[in-house]
């Protein structure tokens, strides 16, 4: 303890007496420097610790008292959570400044007598009374305001204390701490256990944190005289001492009402004020308050203050009690009010929890299909099919369209063959319009789950499905023009995707939709980087993100875009970004129970592979083989994938044997049983037959790889693959400089450069930058040292006198194309631009870029070479 300098008035032995008022610490004390530090670096007139019985508050200011500036007065008073006026106040505080009593108004003496002290002085009041005491209160609300600056007060409580705190918060006069800032951290909880002298592994650990949630009596108590096994009996039981804690700390003192709210809460995974009022009668929003007032373990889970919890091991702890509430008649309640609001999913559990699995089947009815793309409602909902009697789940036919839907996300084809069948067995119906809309309701399932598959039926069952589809249906409406934007897509008939895409979003917006809408955003951005528009792509992907951050905050929608974004990074190069995307992808559509999380490992791998660590691929892989396992995904849903990239692996590392077999493997799977690509990898055919023909020049057969290359960078222009005719250009390049045309070589390359440079394309630059390092320097040099793949492509500019790409080799964005294919029509610009949803503005500057790169000066002109070229 550092010497204090008092006022002339206070003796030596006062001094002795203050220090000796500072409580010591406990004996197994852990000094918590992150709290105490805050505490002393503020700069304010009132530090106030507010939180629950057991949060350490008293030990925390004391620790804080021991580190008290040399140059402060200290006064510590502990008014032992009792009843305490103004006029004990001032007798106190007096006593220990050493100043006589003097009668008057109270306030005024109070300013009075501290108006007298001329250095700093600290006021800490341990344990703030924990019954309201308006004129103590009012006393030291007026203190606070009037006091100099030179006064500071620290001031733990259980009781939220009646003083203008937002004033203080605003004017910078206040530092509060509350329950959540006092709960041990991993850190902490780790030092604790040293103190105690118990090693516990890693998973008993992470037990022992989440069980208590860091409360340190908890922990304490748990950890009295325990050993490991003891430990984990406690979390699940409690112990005598931790119930006999709360009853003293908690419970006791409080009223009836008081009491009987803690029992029902603590049956609530979340509670409001107005929750709160229909299950306990109409008082339950005054008691909320006074819950929250007087510290009862009310916890905010919210931004916005409007929903709560109790801490978990305190509720744990109370629905054991022997007076506990029966959990029926609050789960009920609480039920009637979530499905009366809309929120089925929560009504659904409370049924659930009542015992009541008619009435939470009854609820499933009115489960919008929309309400499976908001966080992990997949997952519950498959729960509760595991939980539920099936003959419930099967009793009508709206639950197993929305089981076939949910299987559908989580990419359980199998089980949704039996939907299908259950759904049959609901034919005939009574009239024949229901007969119909039926009938529609099971070709919609079967043709998305046919698109999964790639079966080439998928088209037929969706369009049979969309002539009859009621609007009422809306929601299958638009899964089937999503599944047939993809089955566009598989096929290679993108203007054919594009308009499914559109009319989808069309309809999406109609109903008001943002999460129907932003799904297929998927497939846009999808269609975006078919067509080498990169850059529309990102924006279209930001614009998406945007649009949910509004809406929810988790969705398996959301990690489809970030790993969408993952895969947009990748090809740009951005390779750390595209690694941190994949992640949170992966993580977002894992926790959502969402089958996309497949592709988040397959980028990964692909990634890793690039940059030739061939440990990370592999490892990845495995991953994703293990998933599909666990989640029990058919193979057919990802047909080929695996292989595919597993080959790819291969063909970095040099195991050309081994990569043309898995290549080749992959190939007669689809070759020969007519499956169309799996969604997500359209284009995997055309690339898989780049992959063969980079090996083939790789294995010394230059010549052939180049007549495929060539073949293939025809197939892909015609197609408007432009991404993946550039990538071919690439190794086409390569592939005669290995049949000894370096000019040819060069002057492909320097194309293949350009058309990368306009689509912000730097993933083909890899294979080449490890296979032709000197090469690709002489044509694309590098500035200065440490510049990346990326940054040496942005400063490539065609070289003066170089001819842009014409003829065959034109390369129009989807957009241009579509807008070319208008003007073909005899559509105006007006005209066009209100097809488009574009500005008459954007149309003419299509227009002048379509006669540029096609060498043309008049719209008649552009469209007769474009026949030429079998575009139109």
């Amino acid at each position: 303890m550092s010497v204090r300098l008092l006022p002339d008035a206070i003796s030596a032995a006062t001094a002795q007496a203050q220090v000796a008022t500072i409580p010591r610490l406990p004996p197994a004390h852990v000094a918590r420097p992150r709290l105490a530090d805050a505490l002393l670096a503020a700069d304010c007139r009132l530090r106030l610790i507010c939180a629950p019985a057991g949060f350490g508050k008293t030990v925390l200011m004391s620790e804080c008292a021991r580190r008290m500036p040399a140059d402060t007065t200290l006064v510590w008073l502990d008014l032992g959570g009792r009843f305490f006026s103004p006029q004990e106040l001032y007798a106190q505080l007096a006593a220990a400044l050493g100043f006589p009593v003097v009668d008057g108004d109270v306030q005024r003496q109070l300013i009075a007598l501290l108006g007298q002290v001329r250095q700093p002085l600290w006021i800490m009041l341990d344990d703030y009374p924990r019954e309201v005491c308006p004129a103590l209160d009012a006393c030291l609300d007026m203190l606070l305001e009037q006091t100099a600056d030179s006064v500071s007060w620290w001031v733990n409580s259980r009781r939220q204390p009646a003083w203008k705190l937002p004033r203080l918060l605003l004017q910078g006069h206040l530092f509060e701490l509350d329950a959540a800032a006092l709960a041990l951290t991993a850190e902490e909880l780790a030092q604790v256990l040293r103190a105690y002298r118990l090693q516990l592994p890693a998973d008993s650990f992470q037990q022992l944190l989440a069980g208590t949630e860091g409360w340190p009596a908890g922990v304490c108590l748990m950890l009295l005289n325990a050993d490991e096994q003891a430990l984990r009996e406690r979390l699940l039981a409690g112990t005598p001492l931790l119930r006999d804690y709360i009853q003293r700390e908690v419970l006791q003192g409080q009223s009836e009402d008081i009491r009987r709210a803690l029992f029902a809460l603590a049956r609530m995974p979340r509670f409001s004020a107005e929750l709160c009022d229909h299950v306990l009668d109409c008082t339950g929003a005054d008691l909320l308050d006074v819950l929250k007032t007087f510290q009862l373990f009310v916890r905010q889970i919210d931004n916005c203050g409007e929903w709560f919890r109790l801490w978990r091991p305190l509720a744990l702890l109370l629905q054991r009690f022997p007076e506990a509430t029966s959990s029926t008649q609050v789960h009920l309640r609480a039920c009637q009010w979530f499905a009366s609001r809309g929120d089925m999913r929560e009504a659904v559990e409370h049924a659930l929890w009542a015992g009541q699995p008619e009435v939470a089947a009854n609820y499933l009815q009115r489960y919008g299909q929309e309400q499976l793309l908001i966080g992990d409602n997949v997952s519950h909902f498959l729960k509760w099919r595991s939980e539920l009697p099936q003959d419930l789940f099967a009793s009508t036919t709206r639950l197993i369209v929305l089981q076939g839907w949910a299987l559908i996300v989580s990419a359980r084809l199998d089980e949704v063959d039996d939907c299908l069948a259950e759904l049959s067995k609901f034919f005939p119906q009574p009239d024949a319009r229901r007969q119909i809309q039926l009938l529609a309701q099971w070709q919609a399932l079967r043709g998305f789950l046919a698109r999964l598959r790639g079966e080439p039926e998928a088209r037929e069952h969706c369009l049979q499905a969309l002539e009859v589809l009621s609007d009422h249906a809306w929601a299958q409406r638009v899964l089937c023009l999503q599944a047939l934007t993809q089955h566009a897509m598989a096929e290679s008939e993108l203007e054919l995707a594009q308009h499914y895409n559109s009319e989808g979003m069309k309809l999406a917006r109609l109903k008001g939709s943002v999460l129907y809408e932003v799904m297929l955003s998927v497939d846009r951005i999808q269609l975006l980087e078919l067509t080498g528009e990169f850059e529309r792509a990102v924006g279209v992907l930001d614009e998406a993100l945007r649009a949910l951050r509004d809406t929810v905050r988790h969705s398996p929608i959301i990690g489809r875009l970030q790993l969408l974004q993952g895969h947009l990074l990748a090809y740009q190069g951005l390779d750390e970004q595209a690694r941190e995307a994949y992640q949170q992808g992966r993580l977002e559509t894992e926790t959502c129970g969402d089958s996309y999380a497949f592709f988040g490992y397959v980028g990964l791998a692909e990634l890793a592979a690039r940059n030739h660590e061939f440990a990370d691929a592999y490892h990845w892989l495995r991953e994703a083989e293990r998933l599909t396992q666990w989640r029990h995904v058919p193979e057919a849903r990802f047909r080929g994938i695996l292989r595919l990239i597993t080959g790819v692996a291969w063909l970095h590392q040099g195991e050309l044997k081994k990569a043309r077999t898995a290549l080749e493997q992959v190939r007669q799977l689809f070759e020969g049983q007519r499956f169309l690509p799996p969604s997500g990898f359209y284009e995997l055919l055309p690339r898989l037959r780049r992959y063969l023909a980079v090996i083939d020049m790789l294995e010394g057969q230059p010549d052939a790889a180049v007549q495929a290359l060539q073949g293939l960078i025809e197939r892909n222009l015609r197609a408007q693959r432009l991404g993946l005719a550039c990538e071919c250009r690439f190794s086409l390049a390569e592939a005669l400089l290995a049949c000894g045309q370096p000019l040819e070589a060069d002057q492909e390359l320097r194309k293949a450069l350009s058309e990368a440079v306009r689509q912000q394309l730097v993933k083909p630059l890899y294979e080449l930058q490890h296979r032709q390092p000197q090469w690709l320097a002489r044509i694309l040099p590098a500035a200065t040292r440490g510049e990346s793949l990326r940054d040496r492509l942005q400063q490539y500019e065609r070289e003066p006198g170089e001819a842009p790409a014409c003829g065959d080799d034109v390369l129009l964005s989807n957009r241009e194309l579509t807008v070319l294919r208008l003007i073909a029509q005899g559509c105006s610009n007006q005209e066009i631009a209100e097809q488009l949803f574009i500005s008459l503005h954007t149309v003419k500057t299509h227009a002048r870029r379509i006669n540029t790169k096609l060498g043309v000066a008049r719209r008649t002109q552009a469209v007769a070479k474009a026949k030429a070229l079998a575009w139109l």
